[in-house]
């Protein structure tokens, strides 16, 4: 399995590009035209957006992928808020992109992808229905968090759905996890989970 990060420019997020066979690719949060570019340079399709939560940042080119044959899956707790003002298109000024769910996952449910195997963990907090997705190489636990944290810091609480005391159980959920994690965040820097729990102060605090 190869994974490729697509920095974002602006107001864009992180986005993921997993592929097990280097023929079908699995986006998570396509934020950017800059995935479609990637894509096409690996010579990847975009078989499948998982998406962590629907804030436009991070939902911006999934209507993109869907009309190329994606599919697209989110947590079960999100998806009533997919192309709502829940998705905070209108509070940046961004002309919304319809697109459709076409399944969803619940919190601790195992599922597959073009060959790749993911768990998914519902951590409420950021908005109600923020997901992550795990899976594993060689032993190796790669988180995808979308914004419930972040190298340092967390996510914001404080939009439509967003609870402060939810986002603190949700990073208990993180805290308590036992082992190695290497953390893809949905914006800044990668990270892993013991240093988050060493050194980031709304970890620590818990």
């Amino acid at each position: 399995m190869e994974r490729y990060k697509v920095y974002p420019r602006g107001f864009g997020a992180n986005s993921y590009i997993l592929t097990a066979d280097g023929k079908n690719a699995v986006v998570i949060d396509p934020s950017s035209y800059a995935v479609i570019r990637e894509l096409e340079a690996r010579g990847l399709v975009p078989a499948y957006v998982l998406l962590t939560h629907c804030h436009f940042d991070h939902v911006m080119f999934t209507q993109e992928l869907q009309a190329m044959g994606a599919k697209v899956i989110c947590l079960d707790k999100e998806q009533p808020y997919v192309n709502t003002e829940v998705d905070l298109f209108s509070l940046a000024g961004v002309a919304r992109k319809p697109f459709t769910v076409d399944k969803t996952v619940s919190h601790g449910e195992h599922f597959c992808l073009a060959g790749v195997s993911f768990t998914a963990w519902s951590l409420p907090g950021h908005t109600s229905g923020s997901a992550a997705y795990l899976t594993e190489k060689d032993g190796e636990k790669w988180l995808f968090c979308g914004d419930v944290l972040f190298e340092d810091s967390i996510g914001r609480t404080d939009f439509p759905t967003g609870s402060l005391s939810e986002m603190r159980e949700s990073l208990r959920f993180l805290k308590n996890l036992e082992g190695e994690y290497s953390i893809f965040s949905g914006h800044g820097e990668d990270t892993t989970l013991s240093r988050e729990k060493a050194k980031n102060p709304f970890l620590t605090d818990i």
